[in-house]
């Protein structure tokens, strides 16, 4: 083969290799979400992650848990309770639909505004029941509270029709929790899988 024939299919090749390798890379590795797509998905991301302090709740299994089991790995928080008609069953099945998407799913939480009637073992038979490896925390009102506010989530009883009986208000954000312990940011409601896992992909 003539040697210019020669250097110039080589040539070719080099390039086709090159633009194939930018296509998979587009692909692979995840771009920064800009700030317009970021505020169409309801997403809001701190330049400067928030300190979170450390705290003593229980998980669904009895186990005591505190700030550290955050750390390691991202973590999407929801704060609801087990007798919510609506918002909180719909949030996690929507989670449920986002975390199947990905390889290396984030850890998933919903911390109970009710620790008056959410017990370990009421937790326990409600959160996993929208995926197995999902967690639920309880805790007392005053560190339930506490961890609230830190992550801009409010709450609050709702009397019933019925004396002594209530419901609760609360914040129906999720609340994302980066590998350090941080609050990172949070995604508002209403909630979408595609939004969830595109915001995930971007971190």
């Amino acid at each position: 083969m003539d040697v210019g024939i020669r250097n110039t299919l080589l040539g070719i090749a080099a390039f086709i290799s090159i633009i194939l390798g930018l296509l998979i890379a587009s692909l692979v590795i995840p771009r920064p979400m800009s700030s317009d797509e970021a505020e169409q998905i309801g997403w809001y991301h701190f330049d400067q992650p928030r300190a979170i302090n450390d705290f003593v709740m229980v998980d669904h299994n009895g186990k005591e848990v505190g700030l550290s089991v955050f750390r390691g790995q991202w973590s999407l928080v929801f704060f609801g309770f087990t007798t919510c008609p609506d918002i909180c069953p719909t949030t996690l099945s929507v989670l449920n639909e986002s975390v199947k998407k990905l390889d290396s799913p984030p850890q998933v939480v919903m911390i109970t505004v009710d620790p008056e009637r959410d017990s370990p073992q009421k937790l326990r038979g409600y959160v996993p029941a929208f995926n197995a490896l999902f967690r639920g925390f309880t805790g007392s009102f005053d560190q339930t509270v506490s961890l609230a506010e830190q992550m801009n989530i409010a709450f609050g009883k709702i009397p019933g029709p019925e004396p002594g009986t209530y419901t609760m208000d609360h914040t129906a954000s999720i609340v994302l929790i980066d590998p350090y312990g941080r609050y990172a940011g949070f995604i508002k409601a209403p909630h979408r899988p595609e939004h969830i896992t595109k915001v995930l992909r971007s971190l």
